[in-house]
């Protein structure tokens, strides 16, 4: 009986340390947000259920679309250095 009842205990935590080490072996969330951002500005997102994948037109309309949003930000961005330094 005790060695069944050790032997259901170390399979369980076998089981669970197997578990807990494939859950951490994935994409960061900072890479995930990356990743998001990318297909954001290539024109993959944002895009409906019905026209998957995009075409080339929403594409095109997405790109100018996250073109413009990014261009008002940096319009009215506060603050910040110019980059000025140049190489000798």
């Amino acid at each position: 009986m005790k060695k069944t009842l050790l032997l259901l205990i170390a399979s369980l935590t076998v089981g669970f340390a197997a578990q807990a080490q494939a859950q951490t072996s994935g994409l960061t969330r900072a890479e995930v947000k990356q990743q998001l951002v990318q297909a954001e500005a290539q024109g993959l997102l944002p895009s409906n259920g019905t026209n998957y994948p995009p075409s080339a037109r929403a594409i095109a309309r997405n790109k100018a679309a996250f073109a413009e949003q990014h261009e008002s930000k940096d319009a009215t961005a506060y603050g910040g250095v110019a980059d000025t330094q140049t190489d000798h």
